[in-house]
């Protein structure tokens, strides 16, 4: 048990201080990918919630290893070398007290972002069931993606059910509501989901940011990744053949629908998921049809963020490969006197 607190520790302080690190990096990167390359900016803030939790991950396991097999000895035996150092904190008053609760709050945290995991899984596999049993299937120009299904829903919604193999459902009102290009429109976005396994992303992204719970840029960067994977939808749904006009169209509909609709307490209710964004998405389609056309990253803009990425990971392994030892030090004295405190 005491490993395990140890390792939770560092994980989350591992994750948190990367976190940090990446937020001023990551906004530049996705602010440089541009209005009209939503996919880039997805990109780029999705690695800004998942890399700290795996370089985390990756901490936790090299000091437990290193602890348990003993390939690196105490930095606090046989003189003092350089490292990060919870040797004071340990010996401080309440020291210890102090370790054994970040220990327990980080476990929490960790125990946290796998339980949102389990659950988001059970939930995406219970609503597509549900909306498989009492959904029929829409006659649509076959193309290739999921399946897509009418609902009798109490309000005007469409949505990607399910992870692995996901469908798309709109309510029966909606369809009603919306002209054949308008409806072909919402099909377009909700396909561009299904293919991008955007319910997946979303469900690392929701276990990220919830393991980096106590950080506020966590949850900043979960908000603009939502709203660059729906603008990256759209994006892709243009870039069918869909035009600006129809989908904003489809939007301005759903955006009017949600404005004071009743909620009815159900269980679907709890599972189906709110319009996403429709107002700031028909805002920045209108835009593009003014300014300029959706559509993806130039080769010189990819040529860019490749540039900017590749020298930001030769920079990370430099200086680890420099200062390894150190790296070690720290993650050992980490591991024991977390250990210690737990003990």
């Amino acid at each position: 048990m005491a490993a395990l607190l140890a390792g939770a520790g560092i994980l989350v302080a591992t994750a948190a201080a990367v976190s940090l690190l990446m937020a001023l990096p990551a906004a530049a990167l996705a602010e440089t990918a541009g209005e009209f390359n939503a996919a880039g900016r997805v990109r780029a803030w999705l690695a800004a919630l998942v890399v700290p939790a795996l370089v985390g991950l990756a901490a936790a396991v090299w000091a437990l290893v290193l602890h348990s097999q003993g390939t690196v000895a105490s930095p606090h035996l046989g003189g003092l070398r350089p490292h990060l150092c919870l040797l004071p904190m340990l010996l401080a008053p309440a020291g210890a007290f102090a370790l054994r609760a970040f220990a327990w709050l980080s476990l929490l945290l960790v125990a946290a972002a796998l339980t949102r995991v389990a659950m988001g899984t059970i939930s995406g596999h219970l609503l597509r069931r549900m909306m498989l049993d009492s959904g029929a299937a829409l006659d649509v120009p076959a193309q290739e993606g999921p399946p897509v299904l009418a609902v009798d829903l109490r309000r005007l919604t469409s949505f990607t059910a399910g992870l692995l193999r996901p469908v798309i459902v709109l309510s029966t009102s909606l369809r009603e509501r919306l002209a054949a290009e308008e409806l072909a429109a919402i099909i377009a976005h909700e396909r561009a989901h299904a293919r991008r396994r955007d319910n997946v992303l979303g469900l690392i992204a929701d276990a990220c940011a919830t393991l980096l719970l106590l950080l506020p840029t966590a949850w900043y960067f979960r908000r603009r990744l939502r709203a660059a994977v729906e603008a990256a939808a759209d994006d892709a749904a243009v870039a069918a053949g869909i035009t600006p006009e129809a989908l904003s169209g489809a939007l301005r509909s759903v955006e009017q629908a949600a404005n004071g609709a009743p909620r009815v307490p159900s269980l679907a209710a709890l599972l189906i998921p709110e319009p996403a964004l429709p107002a700031e998405r028909r805002a920045r389609l209108e835009g593009e049809e003014a300014e300029a056309p959706a559509g993806p990253m130039g080769v010189g803009g990819r040529v860019r963020a490749l540039v900017v990425a590749g020298i930001g990971v030769a920079l990370v392994v430099v200086l680890l490969l420099a200062a390894r030892r150190a790296v070690e030090d720290s993650l050992f004295c980490a591991a024991e006197q977390l250990i210690a405190a737990v003990s």
